[in-house]
Formats: C-alpha cells, structure tokens, sequence
C-alpha cells in the first residue's frame, strides 16, 4: 500500500516514514500541504498521515480538497497535531479526517491505528471488486437481454409480400428497452403492422412489452381459430388483447401505446387502430401532401373499459407510411424547443419519396444533430411502410411505384399485350423503346430531385391500332419546349422526345385532372 507523509518538520517526516517503510510500507512525503496535492495528482495514495499546520496549505485544508474530489477508491486520512481540545478533534472529523493522533506519537498507538486503516481500506477494496464484478454482470445479463429483444420484440417484415416495403430504426435509451414491432403477413394480399412503446424504460418495460406482444399474437391465432374464412378486424384485435392485458397493466401501474395496422393490397386500403400512440404520417404519393391520420384510442392499461375505434384511408402505389415513438417528436430543434409531431411530418415532407433506408439514415443524422453530445432520454424508433400495392395489372391497366426499376414491370406488362397483337417483333421494339423513354421523362423530370413517383399505365387494342396511356403527378410537360436533337454532341435534351414520335404514329402530351396524360398510337401494320 502507498502511503503518503506530509509534515513541514523534516526529522518527525523522516522518523515516520522510516518506521513505515521498515514496516513495508512505500512511503512518499512532501514538506506542506501543496506539495502533498501535487503527490495525489500523480500517483494513488490510499492512506495520508498529515500534519495539521503546515504553511501553504495546511493539512485540514487537504484533507477537505480530498474529500471533495471525486474518486472510485477511498483515501483514508489520519491528521497529526500537537492540540488536545476536543473541539480540536470534532473538527478534524468534522472536516473528513478518519483518525486523529497527537503528537509525540505513541508508538504501540500508532501501530493500532495503522492495522485499522488497513482493515477499512481492504474492506473499501472488496466491496469496490464486488460493486465492479456485479457490474459487470449486470452489463452482461442487459446484453444478453438486448439480443433477445433484438430476436423476440422486433420482427423482419415478411419477405414474401410484395405489397409493402418497409425499412425501421429502434435505438434504445438504455440497453433495452419496451418499444416493439411486429409483422403478420394474412391472405389476400394483405399484411399487419403492429408498433407499441411501453411506458418506462430498461428490463421492466421490455418484459412488459414482451408479454403483450405474446397476448397480440394469441388473440390473433383465437380470433383465426374461431373464424377461419375471415380475417379478423383490427378493432376485434385489439378489443380481444385488451381483454387479456388491461387488468394485468393497470394492477401494475404501468401502460403502453400500441398502433395497430393493416395493408390490404386487394383494396388499396390502410384499417388502423391508434390506441395513445403519436399520430401517423401518411405522405400521399399522388398530391405530395402529407396528412396525420388521428389518435382513436386510449393508450393500453389506462381503463379496462376502453372502446377501440377502427378508421380506414385509402392508399395509392407510392403513399409512406409512418409509425414512431416520442422519442423522436421529443427532440431538440437545433432553434429551440420541441420537435412535436407536425415539426416531424414537416421534416418528412420533402424527404417522403427517398428510399426507405436513405430516409432512415438522414432521421440517424437528425437525432445525431439534436442529441449533440447529449445523452438520449426516450427510446428512438421509427417503422416505415412504403405501399406499392399488388403491381399487378387488371382491366384498369398497371398502377405502381416507379423507380428504374420498375420500368421491367411496365415493359412486362405491354410486352404480353403486344403479342396478342399483329405487330411484328420490329413493331413491339419500338412500342416498348417509346414507352420506355416517356415513363423514364416522366420519372426524372416530373419531379425535380425525387427517385420515384406513382404511375399510371394503361393499353387498349381497337380494331386498327394500339393506345397506351400514361398518367403521372408533377410539373406538367409541355413537348414545344423541348428543342430538336443535335448531333453533333453539344446538346443533350430533345432525343427522347425525337425517339418516341418516331417510334408511334400519334404522340400528345397533356394534363387531365391534374395529372400528366401522355397519349401513345401505334396503328398495326398493312
């Protein structure tokens, strides 16, 4: 152990630390107060011997500084002096010293004093080591709960449906916590989205939410069992977990939000219940307009009397949906106060039509941004649906959500229509080339800046020809303004427009009920 000895008087400071260090002891010792300072910034010293008055700083004056500074180990301190008062004694206990001996020192008094400091201080030692070792543990068991509420609370999307793509972030407060999602994918095209958040934070809030997600998906199975040609609604879903986990919740003193959500592609159809959970953002892909689609129920937990509202919207190809926690409307704006949530639709707004991961990855830099260096209060989740509906076309033609990508689907589309017809393979080329080049117009200019947007695509066959109608949302395309290709390499616009009318015999661009109509003819061959 590492001793330290301050004390003005050179012999007494000698005499003592050579009995210490015979005693096996590593000694150090300074000549006052400040030099003793010195020695405690530079190496630990678990026990101090200090003479009282000493000039610079004398030894109640360090005595105090020691005890106001904070550390992981205890510095047990033993304070010197030729004074005898008792009030001299209180207040050196009084000022953080543990032990008081005066001076000449009492040898066989010294000694005793010396093994109960060493008795404190190995005490302090294994309850610091016991304190570490269950830190540890506990640093553990929330890591291992982590990855089973990775595993058990947040559920993949299904990979198999086709008619919404999703993308999610959930960033805890502390190593765990009682947000949830979870995914059902039913009949019919269509599929289920749950989202909770569970009052409180850590362990507790994810066991709660644990066990509710169980009770949801045994509601689901009961109502399925008891009724297996039809889907349960979301309401009787929800009514039915309510009557399993309300009296449970409200005997625990605790509640949760929950949104219960389902997408049916067949319809174009959004069914919810919001059961206390911040109102979802529903960004219409068409109108490029964001809506709030309102709270219809009490939180789960709060009453068990509750009713559970059901409303319904109407989707298109394209349409985002949002769902997230407070801990996101709870963020700072960087010119103060909250985000609150229509903050958050409007920061949704012009980044709606991105990628659903690029959308994530810039909501990980806006919470980057308002924590600063800050700790994190609430828990940070945000599950995001992208509905495209079946992509599948019927009598009404082909409806999606255009990216490049999605030109194949068009393509197929046309190109299975077109055999049916007398044109020859040359014919179908150019058909299929001009369409190509009208739908790619439409997605890199309709919309400055945006990857995608929804399109309308629709063939009929009349006795003497082909029309294919193509119908879009954006700035409105007037073809007399596009200049004729040049050749030579020093203009790049105008081919595309060039390309399309020389593949079709009538071409006309205009706006019908706010959208783009692009009008394509092609008259089968004689």
């Amino acid at each position: 152990m590492r001793i330290l000895v301050a004390d003005d008087d050179e012999v007494s400071a000698l005499v003592l630390s050579e009995r210490l260090e015979d005693l096996g002891y590593q000694v150090s010792v300074a000549r006052d107060g400040a030099e003793a300072w010195s020695h405690m910034q530079q190496a630990d010293y678990r026990l101090l011997i200090l003479d009282w008055m000493m000039p610079i700083m004398d030894g109640m004056e360090l005595c105090r500084r020691v005890r106001q500074q904070q550390s992981d180990s205890y510095t047990y301190i033993i304070l010197l002096t030729g004074r005898t008062d008792r009030r001299d004694r209180l207040e050196a206990l009084e000022g953080g010293a543990d032990d008081f001996l005066t001076k000449p020192l009492d040898q066989a008094e010294f000694l005793a004093r010396l093994k109960a400091a060493a008795r404190v201080l190995s005490s302090d030692e294994a309850l610091r080591l016991s304190n570490h070792e269950l830190q540890l543990a506990r640093l553990k068991e929330l890591e291992i709960g982590a990855h089973i509420q990775q595993r058990l609370l947040y559920s993949p999307p299904p990979t198999s449906v086709q008619a919404i793509r999703t993308a999610s972030l959930s960033i805890p407060s502390q190593s765990v916590d009682g947000d949830f999602c979870d995914f059902f994918e039913l009949s019919d095209g269509a599929v289920d989205v749950v989202v909770g958040d569970v009052m409180g934070k850590g362990v507790p809030a994810a066991m709660v939410g644990a066990g509710v997600k169980t009770n949801l998906q045994r509601s689901l199975l009961r109502l399925l069992v008891k009724d297996p040609d039809s889907l349960p609604r979301p309401a009787d879903l929800i009514r039915d977990l309510a009557g399993s986990v309300s009296a449970e919740l409200i005997e625990l003193n605790t509640f949760l939000t929950l949104c219960y959500a389902r997408f049916d592609a067949r319809r174009n159809k959004l069914a919810y219940v919001n059961c206390g959970h911040p109102k979802i953002i529903h960004w219409r892909a068409r109108a490029g307009a964001i809506e709030l689609l309102e709270t219809t129920a009490v939180p789960l937990g709060f009453s068990d009397e509750a009713e559970y509202e059901e409303r319904e919207v109407d989707l298109e190809p394209g349409d985002l949906i949002l769902f997230y926690s407070d801990g996101i409307t709870d963020l700072h704006q960087p010119e103060g106060g909250r985000l609150g949530i229509a903050g958050f639709a409007e920061w949704v707004a012009p980044r709606a039509h991105l990628p659903l991961e690029d959308l994530i990855a810039e909501l990980v830099c806006l919470r980057d941004a308002s924590l600063g260096e800050g700790l994190m209060r609430d828990d940070f989740t945000c599950v995001a649906v992208r509905f495209v509906g079946s992509e599948v076309a019927n009598e009404d033609g082909l409806s999606l959500w255009a990216d490049s990508s999605a030109l194949r689907k068009v393509r197929s589309y046309l190109d299975d229509l077109i055999r049916a017809t007398p044109f020859q393979d040359r014919d179908r080329a150019e058909i299929l080339l001009a369409v190509q080049e009208a739908a790619s117009n439409a997605i890199n200019h309709a919309r400055k800046g945006h990857h995608a947007l929804p399109l309308h695509v629709q063939a009929k066959t009349s006795a003497d020809s082909l029309r294919i109608d193509l119908r879009y949302p954006g700035v409105p395309f007037d073809a007399t303004e596009v200049p004729p290709p040049v050749l030579d390499g020093s203009q790049d616009s105008g081919f595309g427009v060039a390309i399309i009318r020389k593949c079709m015999d009538l071409v006309t661009f205009g706006v019908d009920k706010d959208l783009n109509h692009v009008v394509l003819e092609k008259r089968y061959p004689r």
